[in-house]
């Protein structure tokens, strides 16, 4: 069976929950629908760049899709036919690079996307808005995953490590997991426990995550003076016994995985301690961005009634702005215009003025 409606290389392959439907979605800015072994429908210029993520929401139905310039899309694929303004249910543009991939939290209603702009971004598909953002990381984010019971977000990076972060206090990681010689460019969710991940050294791994430790080389290991391919992406079968790999050889691997099944599992690791432990640390609502109101639900204790708010602006330090507020910062005020730097000035002119007069 052989598909080729699009003009581009295909990025990214989906498969809806009960297995009927595929999605495809392409560097030719277009998406695909494949159906029963015949393509159901495709909209052109999806997207105004190439796509690169994809993800099915629910009811075969609602897809997200990420492309190059960090643009996320929720698309409503039933009102396709009355054309694309129409099935763009909502668009979120508030990252700067390429989106790597997008999670999902249905419980939530949240889509979590890992971005080549160095941040982590989660939006609230309730509000239609961003709900909260990273800190910049100094890499690429290739990868995200949920797990340990939607505790955690796993963010893997072009360095080599794995970002842990704990929901709702998405300001900084919390936890690393390192041992990977390069970039990490996909990894896939095998349980609570155990993630899989492709690096760009040609290995396979299989990772324990709290405790975080490789367990496993999964997969014929390299042999030595073997030409190395970085493993682009991988997928699990939905039985978790196979998985399959592709590099820019052109050959699709397939490894049998079903020995992590029967896996010895450490039952000494402290969770709950653990956890406690990392509670101290955590920030109130890191991340979380402001809502109209410009006050947290459950932080009022952050605010304090009556405060003059030029004040607030000249206290505040410099170094207190995130990263990416920096950024911006940097582009529209080179600078560094601020009110308590401009109050500073009409008092030296005030002063000056007045030894002249003298």
């Amino acid at each position: 069976m052989l598909f080729n409606y699009h003009t581009d290389s295909c990025r990214a392959v989906e498969f809806s929950p009960d297995g009927n439907l595929i999605y495809t979605a392409s560097k030719d800015q277009s998406i695909g629908v494949i159906t029963n072994g015949l393509m159901q429908g495709r909209i052109t210029e999806a997207h105004p760049c190439p796509i690169h993520a994809l993800l099915h929401l629910e009811d075969n139905n609602i897809i997200a899709t990420g492309d190059d310039d960090g643009m996320i899309r929720i698309w409503d694929l039933r009102l396709a036919s009355k054309g694309k303004k129409h099935s763009i249910l909502m668009e979120f543009s508030d990252h700067d690079g390429t989106i790597s991939q997008l999670a999902y939290r249905k419980d939530l209603n949240q889509i979590v996307a890992a971005s080549c702009d160095g941040m982590m971004g989660v939006f609230d598909l309730r509000k239609k808005q961003l709900y909260a953002m990273s800190d910049h990381f100094e890499e690429d984010l290739t990868s995200v995953v949920i797990m340990k019971d939607d505790k955690k977000v796993l963010c893997s990076t072009s360095e080599g490590t794995v970002n842990i972060f704990t929901w709702d206090w998405f300001g900084d990681c919390n936890d690393r997991i390192v041992g990977h010689p390069g970039s990490i460019d996909w990894m896939v969710k095998y349980d609570e426990d155990i993630i899989i991940t492709a690096c760009e050294d040609g290995l396979i791994r299989a990772v324990s995550v709290l405790p975080n430790k490789i367990v496993a080389i999964l997969g014929d290991p390299l042999e030595p003076g073997e030409e190395v391919f970085g493993i682009q992406k991988i997928a699990l079968s939905h039985d978790k016994k196979l998985l399959a790999s592709c590099t820019l050889d052109d050959m699709v691997k397939i490894i049998d995985v079903t020995t992590l099944e029967h896996r010895v599992r450490d039952d000494e690791f402290d969770e709950a301690g653990y956890e406690a432990s990392i509670q101290k640390n955590l920030k109130a609502n890191h991340g979380k961005q402001e809502n109209p109101e410009g006050k947290q639900p459950g932080n009022e204790e952050d605010w304090e009634s009556g405060s003059d708010s030029d004040s607030d602006m000249e206290d505040s330090s410099e170094d207190d702005k995130p990263k990416k507020q920096k950024k911006k910062d940097a582009k529209l005020n080179p600078k560094n215009a601020t009110l308590a730097n401009t109050k500073k000035m009409a008092e030296d002119q005030h002063r000056k003025d007045f030894f002249d007069d003298l």
